[in-house]
């Protein structure tokens, strides 16, 4: 039986995605840990979020963003998408709209926190430059993976700017994604509390039967 691999770990013939179950395993295994692998989701979208664990029944207004620049917006779209694509169960980071979710959260964050971010975002365009002479945007999807993976070779112990960014990035991008729309009910297909027709009660035990005192 194949084992998936944690995000942000790849074989030499492995691409840079997770599947939407190896993301979500990824995020209940740290929850724990929240707070050192996140210093920038230390508390819940604000209400004016897209995001809800109810189903949309309208559209939602279009959301403003309150802190990263157009530039940084394409740059974190593309990156999100590295980490979860749309895929053929359902669309992935950029359609779900987790810049939003990360825009809301590193608005009214600490300064250091929207120092990671804005270094991290710039590390990665150097990145791009450096190596495909164009920003991370107008990189193929191979040219990002390749990127990306740089950056997420320590993950677990993250000693650079790189490194930090990473698997801030990477927690964000799970996070935003299984709280929108598209993560709880495309993805996970969760349809809600549903009511029940019948109780079936319990079954009754023959004496003899269970537990003895």
């Amino acid at each position: 039986m194949s084992v998936e691999p944690p995000i942000g770990t790849m074989s030499d013939s492995a691409k840079f995605t997770t599947t939407r179950r190896a993301a979500l395993r990824q995020l209940a295994g740290s929850a724990t840990a929240a707070a050192t692998v996140l210093p920038v989701l230390g508390q819940n979208p604000p209400p004016e979020s897209h995001h809800s664990g109810q189903p949309v029944t309208k559209p939602a207004a279009a959301y403003k963003y309150r802190y990263f620049k157009p530039e940084q917006l394409a740059t974190l779209d593309e990156l999100g998408e590295t980490i979860i694509p749309t895929d053929d169960h359902s669309p992935g980071a950029k359609a779900a709209r987790v810049s939003e979710y990360i825009d809301a959260i590193v608005a009214d964050a600490t300064p250091a926190t929207k120092a990671l971010w804005n270094d991290g975002l710039a590390a990665v365009e150097r990145a791009a430059e450096q190596r495909f002479h164009r920003s991370y945007a107008s990189c193929s999807p191979e040219e990002q993976t390749a990127i990306l993976k740089s950056f997420a070779v320590n993950q677990h112990a993250p000693v650079s700017l790189e490194e930090k960014f990473f698997k801030a990035l990477k927690r964000a991008t799970i996070d935003g994604y299984y709280t929108s729309a598209i993560g709880i009910h495309a993805d996970l297909q969760y349809q809600g509390n549903q009511a029940m027709t019948g109780f079936p009660g319990c079954r009754h035990m023959p004496e003899g039967e269970g537990h003895s005192s």
